[in-house]
This record gives C-alpha cells, structure tokens and sequence, in this order.
C-alpha cells in the first residue's frame, strides 16, 4: 500500500504517477479514494485508472488478490492545512493495518500538490468539521488567474524505503507505533532528499 501525502485540492502527483506505475512497472496499481467519489460527477472521473474504497475491508480484499493500492493518507485534513504539513502524526490506522494483514507500505510524498490550487475556507474551522462529519470536502477551490484551472507547478511522486513488518494477529500499541513512525520517517526522508532538486530548497516540512 503506497501512503503519498500531502493531500492539497486535488491529489494530482497521485494521480498522474497511476498510469505510470502501471504501464512501467507492470503492476495492478489501484488508486483508493474516498467512498464520495464513486459518485461525484467530475470527481468520479479520477477513478479510470481503476479504483477501490478506502475502507480497511476493500484495501484488505485488493491487496490479498495481490493488487497493489495507493491513497492519500492525510485525507480531507490534507485539504485543509497549509503548505507542507501533513495532517498524519496522530492517524495510525495504516500502521495497524499493516501489522494485521502483512501488507508493506510504501512512504511516499506528492511534490506539487499543494502548489497547483489553494483551498479557501472559513477561519472558525466549521466548513472542516462539516467536510469531517459528511466524509465529503466542503471549501472554494482557487487556481491560477483565481479560476479552478491548475497553476502552473513542478509536480513529482517521491518514494521512500518500504516498511515490511511481520505480520501481527493483535498488534501491541508499541508495535503500531513503531511501523508508524517508520512510515512518517520515510515521508520526511523523502521530502527532505529531494526538495532541493524540486526547486524548494528553503521549504519546510512538517506533520500536525
């Protein structure tokens, strides 16, 4: 399972690295979005280059059918925060789903997607909490020229070290928080090895 954070307004490093991996790496790469998607007109669009839901019970049937999947671990937060922070410090469901069903995960960070589009929402965090409780994004997406076409932006997928664990049947605490930390040092590393090639130099990174 490939964790490519952040998130941003649209996800696109995600999304154009699919067609890639697949047709490079000979692999049964799957995107998993968020079940609103499935049935949001544009939206839904971003599922052609195959799909499944992102809950536990669908990434387990993929992966044992041996597809590989990839997600945006920060979710709806990720739309939410500003610059490189990544809503994933306090989010360990990877890491426990890991543990359970042997599966590697593989760090990864989306250079580009926070930079192509702004999201615009109230101060007061009600438009956050709406998006939360409805599992649908609710804000105003703000592109170049303040329309929702793209800005212009390098935009490149990272991939870390992977994180195999051996597989736990009841994980302790201390074993998931260890392959979750793995995996959030495996983010960063990213991050850290190549912002400067990216043309971020003086960038900085950091989970919330």
């Amino acid at each position: 399972v490939g964790a490519g954070v952040p998130h941003g307004v649209i996800p696109i490093a995600n999304f154009l690295s699919m067609p890639a991996i697949n047709e490079f790496l000979n692999v049964d790469f799957v995107g998993a979005p968020a079940s609103v998607v499935f049935h949001t007109p544009f939206l839904r669009y971003m599922t052609i280059y195959g799909a499944v839901d992102v809950s536990a019970k669908s990434l387990k049937r993929a992966t044992s059918k041996g597809r590989c999947v990839g997600l945006v671990g920060d979710g709806i937060a990720g739309i939410f925060s500003e610059g490189e922070v990544v809503a994933l410090k306090s989010r360990k469901g990877l890491a426990r789903f890991s543990l359970k069903n042997g599966v590697t995960l593989i760090p990864a960070y989306s250079m580009g997607n926070t930079a192509i589009m702004t999201a615009l929402y109230d101060s007061k965090g009600i438009m956050e909490n709406l998006s939360r409780r409805l599992r649908m994004s609710l804000f105003i997406p703000v592109g170049r020229w303040g329309t929702v076409l793209p800005r212009r932006a390098n935009v490149s997928m990272l991939l870390g070290p992977l994180v195999a664990p051996e597989q736990k049947e009841d994980p302790t605490q201390e074993e998931i928080d260890a392959v979750h930390q793995q995996l959030l040092d495996g983010i960063e590393g990213c991050f850290n090895t190549h912002r400067g090639a990216h043309g971020w130099p003086d960038r900085q990174f950091s989970f919330a």
